[in-house]
């Protein structure tokens, strides 16, 4: 584990009626629309809303239940609870915050106005997992002095506390060893996944392999999530469009698992015919056959250390203003399939 830098956010409090005064009402109205929506004009409400998003102002109720160490909302915002990495990141949070008297609300970012749910919880700190958050987001969440942890990849500018991994020296990591071991034409695939989290791994890519004057143009896409059938559709799609290629990086465990089960299907021999690796270090990679060559990411414990940092900011005010980059190691396993 590497810890790459801190420093101090600013601690500036939005008040109700720094809200009242952007959105141009009393505060009295701003407190009406907020504890009894009902009572306030649809256009009203629209602009108290946008004025809260604007500034990143968090209601009362959250600082009074910190302050008399009651229940406390942690809003825990991700694109998918299905996605494997996700859920051994969740596993490793809950573990970590166990002994800990907090409530974990679950919010999808794929859904229409998530900040403002998020905002209507009163959250007491907010955990994004494997997100890409847009501007306006990005600008509430730093606005509103609440500890805010990033889990995934490394992030260029994290919002608080960043527990991550470098996604680039991962793919880096891969492509050096097939190269060593003697594979010259190299192809990717992948699925649907964080648009911001695929970037850094296609810039490593055509990184990596422009710089050992290979090339980088054999990827493969697929639109639907990672998956078994999706890493088989893949496979058959690289044999049928690549003639020469003679290993295949698949972005996922699962996507590449299901590559071998179809060639295990079609007697295809990996890896003397074209290698496969994957991206993850899941558990199944270990029961495929052959064993799959892969780059360990440690999910379960980036959950871990994220719940054991939230817990120093919600016990030390002055430690949640603090931003901080926590790096883990990931590793080449190295199997049968490459």
């Amino acid at each position: 584990m590497t810890l790459l830098g801190k420093h101090r956010r600013s601690s500036g409090k939005v008040t109700l009626s720094h809200v009242a005064k952007l959105a141009g009402v009393g505060q009295m109205t701003v407190s009406r629309a907020l504890r009894t929506p009902e009572q306030v004009s649809a256009e009203l409400r629209e602009k108290i809303q946008q004025a809260i998003e604007t500034l990143g102002y968090v209601p009362n109720s959250a600082a009074r239940e910190l302050a008399s160490n009651t229940s406390r909302n942690i809003v825990i915002v991700t694109p998918s609870i299905t996605a494997t990495e996700n859920t051994l990141i969740l596993n490793g949070l809950q573990k970590a915050l166990d002994d800990v008297d907090i409530q974990l609300i679950i919010l999808i970012a794929g859904k229409p106005n998530w900040l403002r749910e998020l905002v209507n919880y009163s959250p007491s700190a907010v955990i994004l997992i494997n997100l890409n958050v847009p501007l306006s987001e990005r600008n509430w969440i730093a606005n509103s002095g609440l500890p805010c942890i990033e889990i995934g990849s490394k992030q260029r500018t994290p919002l608080g506390i960043n527990v991550c991994v470098d996604v680039k020296s991962a793919v880096e990591m891969m492509i050096d060893y097939l190269i060593k071991q003697g594979y010259q034409e190299i192809g990717l695939l992948c699925a649907r996944q964080q648009q911001a989290i695929f970037q850094q791994y296609l810039e490593s890519w055509h990184k990596t392999l422009l710089s050992r004057f290979r090339d980088p143009q054999l990827i493969l896409h697929s639109a639907e999530i990672p998956s078994f059938s999706g890493g088989a559709k893949l496979f058959n799609e690289a044999l049928l469009t690549w003639d020469k290629v003679d290993a295949l990086i698949f972005l996922s465990d699962e996507l590449a698992c299901g590559a071998l089960f179809e060639a295990q299907r079609k007697h295809y021999a990996i890896p003397y015919k074209v290698a496969i690796a994957g991206l993850g270090g899941l558990e199944v990679s270990q029961a495929a056959y052959p064993t799959l060559t892969t780059i360990q990411i440690p999910y379960e414990q980036l959950g871990k250390i994220a719940g054991e940092k939230l817990k120093q900011c919600l016990h030390d005010a002055h430690h949640s203003l603090e931003k901080e980059t926590i790096q883990l190691e990931t590793r080449l396993i190295i199997r049968d399939s490459a």
